[in-house]
């Protein structure tokens, strides 16, 4: 278990994952402004977030997956945890995640928390929930002080695989959505992002949804379009690709990019 803390700014930034063999698989980033910690983590650090962390006045989680909950398992001890209505459920009764998401992540526990509101008032800080599906069902990302903490939101320029259950075309929407508010950095699940970063990631997704869409049209199948766009894969996306029983995939994220013809084909 490896909890990495560095400031950006005012605010503090917090990576962690678990260490297999000597590395960390995959990081993942959550965020303390003030006295609220934005996300928490992944269970494997829950303890370390709980002691570097309990005296904070709450916690606000931008979705239901596994390594934005983890520390919140144990920092409900001490502070209220604050979610979306839609991971209200999956939060209180978490699912049996694959065992190679219990390797990097770990199996999360229950979480009792309460509904967010539209605009939460805590500490002396003012936040505005923002709904920002796509990655998940429930996704929400959150403005203080032109600070965007936008969980797994915003990812970058290069992104070739995606979950399962991720919806781009909703995710191009969110990120319009919050390309309409005023922020100068987004906080996000794996790292800091100027807002011209985001909305450089927003035209990379638009360009490969017209690719694809031109292929679509031309006649071509999903796995050829996922060829043609994605030649040369890198060795860690085919890892996942196979570890994951392509819960993690190319061909996700061409069939999300086209989701409102294939399924219809």
């Amino acid at each position: 278990m490896v909890l990495v803390a560095s400031n950006f700014r005012d605010v503090g930034v917090l990576k962690c994952g678990n260490d297999v063999g000597g590395r960390v698989l995959y990081w993942v980033h959550f965020f303390s402004y003030r006295d609220v910690l934005f996300d928490s983590g992944c269970p494997h650090t829950a303890k370390e977030v709980f002691s570097a962390f309990k005296d904070r006045k709450a916690v606000m989680l931008t979705h239901y997956h596994e390594d934005h909950i983890g520390g919140a398992i144990e920092l409900q001890k001490t502070m209220p945890v604050y979610a979306p209505a839609k991971s209200l459920e999956i939060l209180r009764n978490p699912p049996e995640i694959p065992q190679y998401r219990k390797i990097v992540w770990g199996q999360p526990s229950a979480v009792v928390a309460k509904e967010l509101e539209e605009t939460m008032k805590i500490g002396g800080l003012e936040v505005e929930v923002i709904e920002t599906p796509g990655h998940s069902f429930d996704h929400v990302s959150f403005l203080v002080d032109k600070k965007l903490f936008c969980g797994d939101l915003v990812i970058a320029r290069g992104q070739i695989v995606c979950m399962r259950e991720e919806r781009l075309l909703e995710t191009i929407r969110s990120l319009k959505k919050v390309l309409d508010y005023d922020f100068d950095f987004a906080f996000s699940g794996i790292g800091v992002f100027s807002r011209e970063k985001v909305e450089d990631y927003l035209s990379y997704l638009e360009e490969l949804r017209k690719k694809a869409l031109e292929m679509w049209k031309a006649g071509k199948g999903i796995d050829e379009i996922v060829a043609e766009i994605f030649p040369n894969p890198s060795e860690k996306a085919l890892m996942m690709e196979l570890v994951s029983e392509k819960e993690w995939a190319r061909e996700n994220l061409v069939k999300s990019l086209l989701e409102d013809v294939w399924e219809n084909a």
